[in-house]
């Protein structure tokens, strides 16, 4: 096990991150972010709580809080030196859209970070083409005969609710805005949980209705506690917001903006209903989420090759890391003991921007080799790559260049 504290060199500027996402395009999202808050101050000043605002792109809003509050932005500037020693590779063509989603860009971004760190190591990444059948993210090549299949992947949240949370949530917000609407109840409303039942949904909109005809902003908790809510008031019957105030809320994993003129997406939005849905994360559903991952990376790697699997643990704090990681790496461990033989070894990562005892900004990372004990086909013997505790003592030189 591999755990330390990197802090990133400051980049002065940012050619690549710019040549890749589009000219003006970083400059006018923050543009935007910070006339949303400036935006929401006007909208109940008094009663915001750190819930509501800016909660869209994790790159925007660093670079906000840079322009703001003068903060050091890790994760712009890893992207730029990522970008930057690829510079002798051919990115993907779906590399920019990807990296301007605000759900894409993580994902995306970590495939740059460990592709960065093989090109750093003296290999030659080659990234696989779209592809309709299942593919692995990029080969390794060393001189003409080495090669290696590497598959990443981010645990997210969202990992195995899509299926029963897409159809909660397609019955939730149509019975939550028609009971709005006949109430003439203008609102932001955002319901969280962690597992969801059809048979809930006509409790859970009564008791939303409910709570908020009688008050204009707060929460609760509702079904016995299995789900809980948020909500403001936006405005009265037939008044309007500005688009301004309407991009400031972000739409959490599932959301809907609903009122008069939103089709035209300028101007104000009259009669606002703004419906968001959140999945928690638990223990439980973070190893879940691992296994899943590592299932399915098992099905896009190569036949024949030795295939090298990263699963970004994504547990967003140190307590939460040092009381679970132990447990994603014995669930690795134990699938791969029984199956999916042609992943020859597991890199488990846990990478997030945090402040070290100094109070720099930073990356804390931690990683963990998992080998495959019966692999169709074996790693190349002294073959390097980021993580691999054999060979590399730490990340620093992979991840992220040296403090000079």
């Amino acid at each position: 096990m591999i755990s330390e504290f990197i802090v990133p060199p400051r980049v002065p500027n940012y050619p690549k991150v710019n040549q890749v996402l589009g000219d003006e395009w970083l400059k006018r999202k923050v543009e935007d972010a910070i006339a949303a808050s400036k935006g929401k101050a006007i909208l109940h000043p008094s009663r915001m709580s750190p819930t509501f605002g800016w909660g869209g792109h994790r790159l925007v809003s660093e670079v906000k809080q840079k322009v703001v509050n003068s903060e050091a932005t890790p994760i712009l500037d890893s992207l730029e030196v990522d970008l930057q020693d690829l510079g002798n590779t051919v990115l993907p063509s779906d590399l920019p859209d990807r990296l301007r989603d605000e759900h894409g860009f993580s994902k995306a971004a970590y495939e740059l970070r460990i592709a960065a760190g093989f090109n750093r190591l003296g290999y030659y990444p080659v990234w696989c083409p779209p592809l309709k059948q299942p593919h692995p993210e990029f080969l390794i090549l060393e001189g003409k005969t080495n090669v290696l299949s590497v598959e990443c992947k981010k645990r997210d949240r969202r990992d195995g609710y899509e299926t029963q949370a897409g159809k909660f949530w397609k019955h939730l917000q149509y019975e939550l805005r028609q009971g709005m609407s006949k109430r003439s109840l203008n609102y932001w409303v955002k319901v969280s949980g962690r597992l969801f039942d059809l048979t809930d949904i006509q409790s859970l909109v009564s008791e939303i209705l409910s709570t908020i005809e009688k008050t204009e902003n707060g929460e609760s908790t509702a079904i016995k506690g299995r789900y809980h809510f948020e909500f403001i008031k936006l405005a009265d019957p037939g008044e309007s917001i500005d688009m301004a105030v309407v991009n400031m809320f972000p739409r959490g994993d599932l959301g809907i903006n609903m009122g008069k003129g939103y089709r035209a997406m300028v101007g104000p939005l009259k009669d606002p209903k703004l419906l968001r849905m959140e999945f928690l994360d638990d223990p439980e559903q973070r190893v879940r989420g691992v296994v899943r991952n590592l299932k399915n990376a098992a099905k896009q790697v190569l036949e024949g090759l030795p295939n090298l699997v990263y699963i970004d643990v994504n547990i967003p704090s140190y307590e939460q890391e040092q009381a679970e990681f132990d447990s994603m790496v014995d669930a690795v461990e134990n699938i791969l003991a029984t199956g999916h033989r042609r992943v020859s070894a597991v890199v488990l990562t846990n990478i997030f921007p945090s402040l070290s005892l100094d109070e720099y900004l930073g990356w804390r990372v931690r990683t963990e080799l998992v080998m495959q004990p019966k692999p169709t086909a074996a790693l190349p013997k002294g073959a390097m790559f980021p993580g691999n505790v054999s060979s590399t003592k730490w990340l620093r030189g992979y991840l992220s260049r040296p403090v000079s």
